[in-house]
């Protein structure tokens, strides 16, 4: 006759639950990076650009380098990405310049093009933007506020300051966009995306972060997301202007754990559409 469950048993395999997501959340799950490969169609793609890698990093939230941003440059140089962005939250205070510009020297290469943006952190931590560019300068990468530009490829890249913390502007933005067969839009919090104007040109692909995918997921589901993420909580999302991806980011904000939900490295692989 089968042996009816206990109260002691009940807590012993709770308890056993939660010393596992304890071990699972904050020592391996933060450093597990996952690497996402995605084709982006694009109408009218140059055959130059057929095959164009991009490879998307954002919410770094750099103390000090270590394994997960080891992984993440080897997987940038081992897929050969022609182009990598960075959007936003990539440091939380003056103090991570070094590991930053270290970092953006390891994903630099010849031919490689490096930008990022910004995002709320840079702002809330009082980050220097003066000395935040020229770190980026030296390690050969280009920080973007609320502009366009053209890259070495023919890429167009427009770009806004954070959303979050009500730095975007979105008309400085496009005023200068240069005609391209390929525009990319750049952003820090994805609920800008829902919010573009009417009139503003379609992109072939949009890119933020913000979001952590939730940090922490329950059943699947994320247990909480920062105010500017709008609809938004991970993976590609049809919006009126274009198709927009967002990353689950690679670092951590406020608690030092991820559940159910890995960093993420994303990369994008043009082809004609």
């Amino acid at each position: 006759m089968p042996l009816k469950p206990t109260r002691r048993v009940f807590l012993g395999a709770g308890c056993c639950a939660a010393a596992a997501c304890a071990v699972d959340g904050l020592a391996v799950e933060p450093s597990w990076l996952e690497v996402t490969e995605h084709d982006v169609p694009v109408a009218g793609l140059p055959r130059a650009l057929d095959g164009f890698r991009i490879a998307h990093l954002s919410d770094l939230h750099l103390r000090a380098l270590g394994g997960v941003h080891d992984k993440a440059a080897s997987a940038v140089r081992s897929h050969g990405a022609d182009l990598v962005v960075m959007t936003g939250d990539s440091i939380e205070d003056e103090g991570a310049l070094g590991a930053l510009e270290e970092l953006c020297r390891r994903l630099a290469a010849p031919g490689r093009e490096v930008v990022a943006t910004l995002g709320n952190w840079e702002h809330w931590g009082h980050v220097p933007l003066r000395r935040l560019g020229e770190a980026y300068a030296r390690a050969g990468a280009r920080l973007l506020g609320n502009e366009s530009t053209l890259l070495r490829s023919g890429i167009a890249v427009v770009a806004t300051d954070d959303f979050c913390s009500g730095r975007d502007d979105v008309e400085a933005a496009l005023s200068r966009a240069p005609a391209s067969p390929v525009r990319l839009f750049l952003t820090h919090a994805p609920g800008l995306f829902d919010r573009l104007p009417a009139g503003a040109p379609r992109f072939d692909l949009g890119l933020a972060g913000h979001t952590h995918g939730g940090q922490l997921r329950a059943l699947g589901v994320p247990v909480w997301v920062p105010p500017g993420s709008g609809r938004f909580r991970s993976g590609m999302y049809a919006t009126e202007r274009g198709p927009v991806y967002v990353s689950r980011g690679v670092g951590t904000s406020v608690l030092p754990a991820r559940l159910t939900c890995r960093p993420e490295l994303a990369l994008f692989r043009l082809i004609a559409g």
